[in-house]
């Protein structure tokens, strides 16, 4: 769970379907620096914020001790951005969630009809989840103008993609960096995933599905449990940079 993902190995396949033929094709130098900063903060969440960019401050800390899930609500004023950052597995309790593979009703989002999420993270999200709404929501109303990104490794990533997923009920200024996400719902969630945040469209997408070569992490839970990937995959392969991407199904 904590092969985190290089910071300088990250390119673009772009999951928009099964079946696509393989291209090469490059992304921004900023779209590329932007998915970096996102994984330095992600992999800071292992340590308690340790080396987080200067212009950033933490507005709240999330943790819940029977689940063992921590992240923080952290405020960039130089961006003008609330971001929201899940620590990835780092315990036994978290484990225990990483292995709960029945699916969860995602009831706390009637809006996402029929979907369901692994029962593990969800246990998880529902243990956080008046924390990160009070945190958001406080830094939301102080900063109006501020867009909300939420991001996280592993456990972390899935967490904030069920994060984000629930606050686009709320919120419609979300952009999601996700690294080394396990499988996270069904088909009708990654649906939901893919409509609302574009995900299957890498030139309007708002996330950022990032994984790297040899993470095993990705693959899990099986998709014979009725788990399914949403859209856009940023996948990290040789030789390391921004200019090569593969595009491919999911």
């Amino acid at each position: 769970m904590k092969n985190f993902v290089s910071m300088h190995a990250i390119i673009l396949a772009c999951s928009a379907g099964a079946g696509l033929a393989a291209i090469t094709q490059g992304i921004s130098e900023g779209a590329y620096s932007r998915i970096v900063e996102m994984a330095t903060i992600s992999q800071a969440a292992y340590a308690n914020l340790c080396k987080i960019p200067s212009t950033i401050t933490s507005a709240g800390k999330i943790y819940n001790a029977e689940t063992d899930i921590n992240g923080w609500v952290l405020r960039d004023d130089s961006r003008q951005e609330i971001i929201t950052v899940f620590r990835g597995t780092g315990s036994d309790t978290n484990l225990q969630l990483d292995t709960n593979y029945t699916q969860a009703p995602f009831d706390t989002l009637p809006q996402c009809s029929g979907c369901a999420v692994h029962g593990g993270y969800y246990v998880g999200w529902i243990s956080v989840k008046d924390q990160v709404e009070g945190l958001i929501q406080q830094q939301a109303s102080q900063y109006p103008d501020y867009s909300l990104v939420v991001t996280g490794h592993s456990l972390g990533a899935s967490m904030a993609a069920i994060t984000a997923a629930q606050l686009s009920a709320t919120y419609n200024n979300i952009t999601v960096y996700t690294f080394g996400e396990p499988r996270t719902g069904n088909q009708a969630y990654a649906s939901y995933v893919d409509e609302t945040f574009q995900a299957t469209n890498p030139d309007a997408t708002k996330f950022y599905r990032v994984t790297h070569t040899n993470d095993g992490i990705p693959n899990m839970p099986p998709t014979s449990q009725g788990y399914v990937h949403h859209g856009t995959e940023y996948w990290s392969v040789e030789p390391y940079g921004p200019r090569h991407v593969s595009l491919s199904g999911r």
